[in-house]
């Protein structure tokens, strides 16, 4: 459904700077229902922090095998 909804905002934008204002708004309609159905508001982690300490944030691959150090 993004993808539709992506291939749609960039035509939309394109048609629009190319001078047919009416496909500004389905870009606008567009980017409204991407934002909408593409809730990423949610908090995934919290994590409190003293001074001095550090922090390590790395991203992977859920189903890859942990890395193994030698």
């Amino acid at each position: 459904m993004d993808v539709l909804l992506r291939r749609f905002l960039r035509a939309g934008v394109r048609r629009g700077i190319a001078g047919n204002w009416y496909w500004f708004l389905l870009a606008g309609a567009t980017f409204f229902l991407r934002r909408v159905l593409n809730d990423r508001t949610s908090v995934v982690s919290t994590l409190s922090v003293s001074p001095g300490e550090q922090v390590l944030i790395t991203v992977r691959d859920r189903n890859a095998l942990p890395a193994v150090e030698s």
